[in-house]
Parts: C-alpha cells; sequence; structure tokens
C-alpha cells in the first residue's frame, strides 16, 4: 500500500502536467513577440508555430484527467468528465477575462498597431486565423461583450461551486448556463464566416484555416457537451 506521501507525490503528477501544458501555453505569446521583434524572424511563420502550440497545449492539457496516470487510476468516468469540465471552465474564463477582454477594450489601438510588440499576442491570430478582428463589425464586438459578460458570471460561480465543497446546485446551474453561451457563441462564431465563404481567413493556409481558425476554437464547440452530461449527472441523476 502507498503511504499518503507517496499518494500526494503522485497526485501532483496531474497537477504538474496541467501546469506545464498551460503554462507552454501562456509563456509561447510573450516568447512570439521576442522571436518576432527582437530576433528578427518572420511574424507569420512564428504566429503559425504560436497556433500549433495554442490549440495543441489546450487539447493537451484538458486531456489529462483521461491520461494513463497513476494518480487518477481509480478514478470513474464521471470523476475524470468532472475533473475535465472544471479545467475547461476555468481555462474558458480566463480566456475571456484576459485575451478578449484586452482585445474588447483596446480593438481600436490592436488594429491600427500591428507592429508593436505587444499587440502581437492579438495579431498572431489576425494575422491568416480571422481579419474580423483587425475590422470588426458590430456582431463581433457584441458576441465578445457576450463572451466576457459570461466569464465575469461564470468565474463568480466556479468559485462558489469550489467554495461550498462541490455542493452548491445553483453553482451548477449557472455554470451550465455559461457553457451553453459558449456553445452558441463559437457555432455564431463558426457559421458567420464558414457560411460567408471563409473571406477573413488565409485558406491557402493550412495552419491558418485548420488550426489558427479551427481547432483553436473547437474546444468551446466540443466541451460544452461534457459539461452538459456533468451538469445532468449533478442535478438530476445524484439529486434526483
Amino acid at each position: 500500500m502507498n503511504s499518503p506521501a507517496a499518494n500526494h507525490v503522485t497526485f501532483n503528477a496531474l497537477l504538474n502536467w496541467r501546469i506545464c501544458l498551460f503554462g507552454t501555453v501562456a509563456l509561447a505569446f510573450p516568447l512570439a513577440a521576442i522571436f518576432v521583434f527582437v530576433a528578427g524572424y518572420d511574424r507569420h511563420s512564428v504566429a503559425n508555430v504560436l497556433s500549433v502550440v495554442y490549440g495543441v497545449g489546450l487539447i493537451a492539457a484538458m486531456s489529462t484527467a483521461f491520461w494513463p496516470l497513476s494518480c487518477i487510476a481509480q478514478w470513474d468516468k464521471a470523476r475524470r468528465i468532472e475533473s475535465l469540465v472544471l479545467v475547461y471552465l476555468g481555462m474558458s474564463y480566463v480566456t475571456h477575462l484576459s485575451w478578449e477582454l484586452g482585445w474588447l477594450l483596446l480593438r481600436d489601438t490592436i488594429a491600427a498597431s500591428p507592429d508593436v510588440p505587444w499587440t502581437y499576442i492579438w495579431w498572431a491570430y489576425i494575422d491568416g486565423g480571422d481579419l474580423r478582428y483587425a475590422k470588426p463589425d458590430i456582431n463581433l464586438i457584441v458576441m465578445e461583450i457576450l463572451s466576457v459578460t459570461n466569464g465575469v458570471i461564470g468565474l463568480w460561480a466556479l468559485i462558489t461551486f469550489l467554495r461550498s465543497s462541490r455542493q452548491s446546485r445553483l453553482a451548477v446551474l449557472v455554470l451550465g448556463a455559461t457553457a451553453v453561451v459558449h456553445l452558441y457563441s463559437a457555432s455564431l462564431y463558426y457559421l458567420t464566416e464558414i457560411l460567408d465563404g471563409l473571406p477573413n481567413v488565409n485558406t491557402e493556409s493550412f495552419i491558418a484555416t485548420w488550426i489558427k481558425f479551427g481547432l483553436a476554437n473547437s474546444p468551446w464547440i466540443v466541451v460544452p457537451w461534457f459539461v452538459f452530461w456533468w451538469v445532468h449527472r449533478r442535478l438530476v441523476v445524484n439529486n434526483p
């Protein structure tokens, strides 16, 4: 039988992997700007690498609950999905209140300053991924306002859920509602561009089309369905 200390060390493997993967994604943004504006590398090539790190890194980090780690070998499906859901929701709210809020507040300056280092964290996506962020229409602005509002409400619900020892039914319901907004917003984001023929995406580039525009936004289409399953189990199956 493993000692409590050994179990603690083993459990940290899950946390360590998540810190490593999410940390890599976070550090990739300033490092990309350094490579472009200090080292002189091509901005589009660096942006392509950044988009791969971002897209693959996020998905890998969220999938860790299903990895064959000894510390979670005894977890059943429900616990693994709950772990995925909470990590996804936390990541989403951070994204809403950082990248998206930053763009919303500074969008005019960002659009007018493509060659300034601090704006590269947005331009790395705009270049080839979606030019709408350089010339936003009212629909995109409204979508981003909705996302930021969703992030504020969701962060409150997530903190409330964790502080209640994962017992707050209201928090679970609100978390589920934010996933509905995720699915709606992401679907609208994809469809408005796809049905218009992808005019704002560099369709000649595999990375721009399938990684920047496609893979990087896909968690907000896929994972909400896991959230719905989790909410149903929490509110109905476990509390009939």
